[in-house]
């Protein structure tokens, strides 16, 4: 039978092949880094020794007055000479000396005595940026290796210092590192052999190791396939001697095994056990069925007479409740007819006593206006005397005009000097005659006031002649309707009252009817509820038993189909 996925054979090699490659992995880049590192920091300790050794020898004073075209002066002979020599002696590739300008950086003297040498004032590679830190005195080696047009190389750069002390150049010196690129590759090749000969060993002894374990499994597999093949047979043994945990489990299978076997002896015994109490309970349940019907039929023939009974009391409660609903409808309107006559009753009372005071008051307040009027009137005749007063006034403005006429003729007299005095009598001239208007006028409207006086003093009088005659006469018929009113509520009052209390009486005659009638109600609906309840009860006790008769028959084909699959197995 093969596996759906991988086998447990695959599932062991493919995650210990990739962590044991990672570490193969990692150990040989670890040892090649570790290397590289050691080689390229023994070459930059000997590129530093050397700058150091070499500048010893240059002196700083002549190298700074070197300049462009000064390469075969003595100075720049003799410094390109030292170099040179401790070039041989340190074994480097090239010493050279560089200054700046601090913009950009420049060749100053150059060990290298061949065509391709560089001449002072050409630019170097490197910006002042790069290479600050030297010209302000500190040291500077690359850590790493420089693959250029002259070779692989590795540079130290040191500071060239004058009397002074001042820094006025820098050396560099160039490592030839070729060879160390060459052990580099030499070493990339080697480790790459050992990963791949540590990968073919590993596969191969993990590739044994499995084999020998999936070995053991495949017996154990085997085993179970024989005894899960085996129609049944749960008296076998697995019988594996391999002294690991393929014996444990195999020990494991058999203790399962003969747990099995003891579940299945007891189940083929309870089988026999339920059979025989299903054939019993079946023929029981037969003969109570019987029974339960008859009881069941009667209990539904009670509950459908009872229901009718139920239904004509239903009927007759009904009645009796639509009686007593308009009965309690007529008491209410009888006890509200009672209310409301007794409040006309007292509304005429309200009214006739209104009325009797309003009349009192209304003839107080019409004496009182006719004798306010008459006093009115009385005041308002003194208009006339204006008449007399506007006749003086029309006198004086004559005694004025003939005083401003010889207030003129005297200042024509006087001439000249009398001139102001003539505008002054004019203008009281002018003064009299608009008096004389305006009195005029004044006298017109008195005439109109005194007209309009006398006509409201004859009005007013009609007035209180009206209050006299028809209001008073109103007053006395309303006493009269008011009285008639107030007798007529008093009789309907007691007619309402009379009502009431029959209406009353007859209420709580139907109330007790009522209470009888809903107690009867009560009692057949309980006894319905009763019989009702009883027959569901025998119904459901019908079924029950029939369920019963089937779950019997149902458990008699359990009992024997557990006893038919406990058969297929092995036992002892």
């Amino acid at each position: 039978m093969k596996t759906r996925r991988l086998g447990i054979g695959a599932k062991i090699m493919i995650p210990v092949l990739i962590l044991l490659l990672a570490d193969i992995l990692y150990i040989s880049i670890s040892l090649y880094n570790k290397s590289q590192e050691d080689m390229i920091g023994m070459a930059a300790d000997q590129a530093l020794m050397a700058a150091n050794v070499a500048v010893s020898d240059v002196y700083g004073n002549s190298i700074r007055t070197l300049k462009p075209g000064d390469e075969e002066t003595t100075a720049y002979v003799m410094a390109a000479e030292a170099l040179r020599e401790k070039m041989d002696v340190c074994g480097v590739k090239y010493l050279y000396t560089l200054y700046t300008d601090k913009d950009k950086v420049y060749y100053g003297v150059d060990a290298d005595d061949s065509e391709d040498k560089c001449l002072i004032g050409e630019e170097f590679d490197y910006s002042y940026e790069e290479l600050k830190s030297v010209f302000d005195g500190e040291a500077f080696v690359q850590d790493y290796i420089d693959v250029t047009d002259d070779g692989a190389l590795i540079t130290a750069y040191v500071p060239i210092y004058d009397n002074e002390k001042n820094v006025v150049a820098i050396l560099g010196s160039d490592y030839d590192a070729s060879g160390i690129q060459a052990r580099m590759d030499a070493m990339k090749t080697s480790v790459f052999m050992m990963t791949a000969g540590s990968t073919v060993v590993a596969v191969l002894l993990l590739f044994f190791i499995v084999k020998s374990i999936m070995k053991g499994v495949k017996v154990v597999n085997g085993k179970i396939y024989d005894l899960v093949h085996n129609e049944g047979d749960l008296t076998q043994q697995l019988d594996v001697k391999s002294g690991d945990e393929l014996e444990l489990m195999a020990d494991n299978v058999n203790s399962l095994l003969a747990y099995i076997r003891d579940i299945m002896l007891n189940i083929n015994r309870c089988s026999n056990t339920l059979g025989q109490a299903s054939k019993e309970m079946a023929q029981q349940t037969m003969e109570a069925s019987g029974s339960i019907m008859d009881v069941s039929a009667t209990m539904e023939e009670m509950s459908a007479a009872m229901e009718e009974t139920a239904a004509s009391i239903n009927q007759v409660n009904e009645a009796i409740a639509s009686i007593y609903d308009r009965i309690n409808g007529i008491s209410g309107k009888a006890v509200d007819g009672n209310a409301v006559t007794k409040d006309i009753q007292e509304r005429a009372r309200d009214i006739y006593s209104q009325a009797t005071a309003e009349m009192e008051d209304a003839k107080t307040q019409a004496a009182a206006m006719a004798e306010s009027v008459s006093a009115k009137i009385e005041q308002s005749k003194t208009v006339s005397e204006i008449n007399v007063l506007t006749e003086n006034i029309l006198t004086i403005t004559e005694e004025t005009n003939l005083l401003a006429l010889n207030a003129s003729i005297e200042a024509a007299r006087a001439g000249e000097a009398g001139r102001g005095f003539a505008v002054v009598a004019g203008e009281i001239g002018k003064l009299a005659t608009n008096s004389a208007e305006a009195a005029t006028q004044i006298q017109v409207v008195s005439a109109q006031v005194v007209s309009a006086v006398e006509g409201l003093a004859e009005e007013a009088q009609n007035m209180i002649q009206f209050m006299e005659e028809k209001v008073m006469a109103g007053y006395s018929k309303l006493l009269e309707t008011s009285d008639d009113y107030q007798k007529n509520a008093g009789d309907i009052h007691s007619l309402m009252e009379d009502f009431a209390a029959e209406s009353e009486q007859l209420e709580n005659a139907m109330d007790a009817i009522k209470e009888a009638i809903q107690a009867v109600d009560i009692a057949v609906e309980e006894s319905t509820k009763g019989i009702v309840s009883t027959s569901e009860t025998a119904a459901m006790l019908t079924n029950n038993v029939s369920d019963i008769d089937q779950k019997a028959g149902g458990n008699k084909d359990i009992a024997e189909t557990l006893m038919g699959e406990v058969g297929k197995f092995k036992l002892e």
